[in-house]
């Protein structure tokens, strides 16, 4: 029987879960693995913190370098979260020729290059399934089952807080604000929500998905992002009316000249697989040209289903440890020239809702239209609610054929000037599947 020393840094919500999970899983996992998964040391700053979980006061210490310096430990568990003191426990452990297992979707959005080279450097492994959708095994899905595909696109549910609120706008007609505050209530939302709700969370995660799935490590200051702050009610019910959900998705697609990359609220078509995730589920639909469409659906996040992709990577290692092998599975760059490069948003193409704001007046939809057409965007179809009896504001919906993204802002920067336009134009993104 192998034994496998685990060092475990940072003893929060997941690194309770990762504890949880090796103990009471302990005879689970020798069983189906001959390994001992041995936790030897645990790093955190405020171990008398009452947890959910035992912690053996003969592991602790306050200081994670005492782990990361311990020769006998096989295995550096960072579960600190951030970019500062994580990158510099990482980056030691790695140095110090330790294999890491990490959660860390942020470093590894922003220093995933340095941090895989490294790791390449001195022949260790970084294992990171718990970076992306939580317990759903998307990492080792898109290195291993799509590993002969050519990627054509990858369309994500994956922040399940943001899920959660637009699911409950849908199903209750709450506002915003209001959703987000239930959110919080349930422990779905942070007290502070600005990285999960303005999509920076999950474009963390794309731009992981992207590395592995396009071979190309890109700056991620690069990648666009919107969150649903501007999400209203109204839209909800129109894109309702109109046969479509409101998502936030993360999206990625291989082009002939480029690679398109983002993450925006869109409309998906009701009765589709992303249409029909609810609540803070995660889902990920992966096109590959030999597999065909494919979608991974589960808890993005929370305690117990992080801590389950944690200790998989752990395990894996293990395992290749146990059988004295050289493993490195630190993704590398190879992707053509043409897919990494980075498409502006301004020249993709793609379907689009539009909701005008506007003064109850006649001509003013024929204004609308006529201003379109003359930016090369067709119409699909139109909304106008009844006129009120005295005037009034009224919004006018649109749904447009295919168009450049650049011609559709250059035509509501000129709209927007019309004196009938009482309010900001709300503009959301159609995606097809």
């Amino acid at each position: 029987m192998s034994v496998v020393n685990v060092g475990l840094i940072g003893a929060g919500t997941v690194g309770c879960g990762v504890i949880k999970v090796l103990n009471q899983n302990k005879e689970i996992i020798k069983n189906r693995t001959g390994i001992t998964i041995n936790l030897k040391r645990i790093a955190d700053n405020d171990p008398e913190r009452k947890r959910p979980v035992r912690l053996p006061k003969k592991k602790l210490t306050r200081d994670a370098w005492e782990l990361i310096n311990d020769d006998s430990i096989d295995i550096i568990i960072e579960l600190v979260g951030g970019t500062t003191i994580a990158k510099d426990f990482v980056m030691g452990a790695i140095k110090r020729g330790k294999h890491v297992v990490t959660a860390n979707k942020a470093l590894l959005a922003h220093y995933g290059k340095t941090i895989f080279g490294e790791a390449a450097k001195q022949g260790v492994d970084v294992g990171f399934e718990a970076s992306v959708g939580g317990g759903i095994p998307i990492i080792k899905s898109t290195q291993e089952s799509y590993a002969a595909n050519n990627i054509l696109s990858i369309h994500g549910i994956m922040n399940g807080t943001s899920n959660y609120i637009l699911s409950t706008m849908t199903e209750h007609g709450y506002e915003f604000e209001d959703a987000l505050k239930e959110a919080q209530e349930k422990g779905y939302a942070e007290a502070d929500p600005s990285f999960d709700i303005d999509g920076i969370d999950a474009a963390h995660k794309l731009s992981i998905l992207i590395m592995l799935s396009f071979g190309t490590f890109l700056n991620f200051d690069k990648i666009h992002v919107e969150g649903i702050r501007d999400i209203t009610s109204l839209d909800i019910a129109y894109a309702d009316e109109l046969g479509y959900k409101i998502k936030l998705l993360a999206i990625a697609k291989s082009r002939d000249n480029g690679l398109e990359a983002g993450v925006y609220p869109t409309l998906v078509k009701k009765g589709t697989q992303l249409a029909d995730v609810s609540e803070a589920f995660n889902a990920i639909y992966v096109v590959g040209d030999a597999v065909g469409p494919t979608m991974l659906y589960g808890m993005g996040a929370g305690m117990m289903p992080t801590a389950s992709a944690v200790v998989s990577d752990v395990l894996q290692i293990a395992k290749h440890l146990s059988l004295g092998n050289t493993h490195r599975s630190t993704p590398r760059p190879y992707g053509s020239k043409n897919n990494s490069s980075l498409i502006k948003m301004s020249d993709i193409t793609t379907k689009y809702y539009l909701r005008f704001q506007a003064a109850d007046i006649p001509g003013i939809l024929g204004n609308i239209t006529s201003c379109l057409g003359k930016h090369d965007i067709s119409i699909e179809s139109v909304i106008q609610k009844s006129r009120h009896l005295g005037g009034g504001d009224v919004p006018i919906v649109i749904m447009t054929h295919e168009a450049r993204e650049k011609d559709l802002l250059s035509a509501l920067r000129k709209i927007s000037r019309f004196k009938a336009i009482t309010g900001k134009t709300n503009f959301i993104r159609i995606e097809e599947l």
